[in-house]
């Protein structure tokens, strides 16, 4: 199987299906992520600031960390799109985005696609754009993929409670190894991820959320099987 992930900025993916990425591809499923932007609108912490100096620009130095963490997680192929961080707007979601990434899936052959929820997490903006241009191009392209699933990250504390009340995730993977998904942030330097590092070491048993949003008859079935995707119960 060929998974697709899309998300807006680097770090996007690491911090809600890095555990995910790294099960698929340990179980011989080859995953391809495009970033929609380079990130390079991300404040770069003090940590970072020599690295910073030494890539030339935050999009090369933010674009060199995904390359390491793909390397880390053993993603196929990483794609990065010349989106503006912070500008994705109607305007672009329902035109060139959207036709790019119907581009990317007609290139890429893809059997399931995994993207944001239409939250974008926390409403942020990016989020939401590429949460419906992928959507969108999902049921415009030429190939036809099984699946489209929407991820649901949980940043935790009370300043996103309201969010999470009745959250609509259908599947969950329980993330084997939380030391590697907390190793793979520490590769995006640059990015404060103290948030969602902490939502990890306080569970005791981390789960990464999805749901499926739209699937053929095969999908269901191969969603319904998965040693990686568990249902939820209601």
């Amino acid at each position: 199987m060929k998974y697709l992930f899309i998300f807006a900025h680097p770090d996007d993916e690491t911090v809600a299906c890095a555990g995910t990425i790294r099960q698929l591809v340990d179980q011989g499923d080859e995953v391809a992520l495009t970033s929609v932007t380079p990130g390079e609108a991300g404040e770069v912490q003090p940590s970072a600031l020599k690295k910073l100096r030494q890539a030339g620009s935050v999009s090369k130095l933010r674009q060199a960390e995904l390359n390491k963490v793909a390397k880390a997680l053993g993603i196929h192929q990483v794609t990065v799109l010349a989106f503006q961080d912070g500008t994705i707007t109607n305007q672009l979601v329902w035109g060139k985005l959207q036709q790019d990434l119907i581009d990317q899936i007609d290139r890429l052959l893809p059997d399931v696609i995994i993207t944001f929820d239409h939250t974008g997490w926390y409403f942020h903006l990016d989020h939401v754009g590429v949460s419906i241009a992928v959507t969108l191009a999902f049921h415009k392209t030429k190939h036809r993929p099984l699946a489209l699933l929407h991820s649901h990250f949980q940043p935790g504390g009370k300043k996103w409670k309201y969010i999470f009340h009745a959250s609509p995730a259908t599947h969950r993977v329980l993330v084997r190894d939380t030391h590697q998904k907390l190793a793979t942030m520490e590769l995006h330097q640059s990015q404060d991820l103290q948030i969602p590092k902490a939502y990890v070491i306080k569970k005791k048993r981390h789960y990464e959320f999805f749901e499926l949003a739209c699937a053929t008859k095969k999908g269901k079935k191969l969603f319904s099987r998965s040693p990686i995707f568990s249902q939820i119960k209601k």
